[in-house]
């Protein structure tokens, strides 16, 4: 979140600046992935785990559900891990800032060459 400045208080979990901008950021996220046509249906949940400093690096889960019987092809091909990493990119390269209401939008706070992701099954 190259936009933000890092305090002590995003470190701690319990404080307000970071119970705020960690719900923001989830909802952010949340809307991200259900409004996806190849994701929507898969996701379940965006949880923020921790901010660290370096501008502001948020370290999050994305949660996808998958149907039993298709959980190979939909790992390999719709739920990769490029697929999901992609469709954010995509996100906040199409992104206008800041919206018309004057709400900040992810792309207020993500630099889309900033994004790394890894795979936990």
């Amino acid at each position: 979140l190259p936009n933000l400045v890092f305090t002590e208080k995003l470190s701690t979990r319990s404080s307000d600046e970071s119970q705020t901008l960690a719900a923001h950021l989830q909802e952010k996220l949340a809307g991200l992935y259900r409004s996806s046509p190849a994701l929507g249906r898969y996701f379940s949940e965006a949880e923020i785990s921790a901010f660290r400093n370096g501008s502001v690096i948020a370290d999050y889960q994305l949660t996808f559900v998958m149907p039993e019987e298709q959980q190979d092809q939909l790992r390999n091909v719709t739920l990769s891990r490029e697929m999901v990493y992609n469709v954010f990119r995509q996100f906040l390269y199409d992104q206008e800032q800041p919206d018309e209401s004057g709400q900040m939008t992810l792309d207020d706070y993500i630099d889309p060459i900033s994004l790394n992701m890894c795979l936990r099954h």
